[in-house]
């Protein structure tokens, strides 16, 4: 299903104009809620982060101190969403692993890479809106850029250990489970990134307050 990114923004922007203690939950609710309406692969992620991260500039374009925690806060609430859909990711790999006959090896294999470079790509996507911007919002993106870097984030906290894990459970599968077409492979990453959205469902629902619609 295709992402309607200018309603993720949207809503992104607004949320970063509530109380700057809330910003971070909503952000993460957001986010959590669309990733968990399609297919968690790849290119989802990396749409609905571009639509996270420009949201949260128009919310905070006025040079305002309050503004720069705003969006220290949102993208908190990205990075803790990215940690949940990690999650969400590794039990459908640790589910399709116990389904060899329906999964190859070598789909497995890529869904691995993917969730290894997801703290990679969030990283870059705050360095490119950083070098896209001016001003204050600029500096406090250039700063969490450099606190990633240096300290880690919650997403990659998350990979670190389910790749290894993760890397062990595919090890045991056969040789025989190592090829599959081009075709097959698109079908297999699909049903994969299908399952992984329905775990993410599960906490975006917990996640829901009755009293707002997300």
């Amino acid at each position: 299903m295709m992402q309607d990114t200018d309603k993720i923004a949207r809503d992104v922007e607004a949320a970063v104009t509530d109380e700057v203690a809330d910003v971070s939950a909503r952000v993460r609710q957001i986010t959590l809620k669309v990733l968990s309406e399609g297919q968690l692969d790849s290119a989802a992620l990396k749409s609905v982060m571009d639509a996270v991260v420009r949201g949260a500039k128009q919310g905070v374009e006025r040079p305002d101190p309050r503004n720069a925690d705003a969006l220290r806060e949102a993208m908190a609430g990205l990075d803790d969403a990215l940690a949940s859909a990690a999650e969400a990711t590794t039990l459908a790999m640790q589910e399709a692993a116990s389904r060899s006959s329906e999964f190859s090896k070598q789909s497995l294999k890529q869904s691995l890479d993917d969730l290894g470079s997801l703290e990679k790509l969030f990283i870059e996507t705050l360095g490119d809106a950083a070098r896209q911007s001016s001003g204050h919002v600029r500096d406090t993106l250039h700063s969490l850029v450099e606190h990633a870097r240096s300290s880690g984030t919650a997403v990659g906290g998350r990979v670190k250990g389910a790749v290894s894990q993760l890397a062990q459970a595919m090890s045991d599968m056969t040789q025989e489970q190592m090829q599959a077409g081009a075709h097959t492979l698109r079908q297999q990453g699909a049903l994969l990134a299908g399952i992984a959205a329905g775990f993410l469902k599960g906490v975006a629902d917990r996640l829901q307050a009755p009293d707002r619609d997300a």
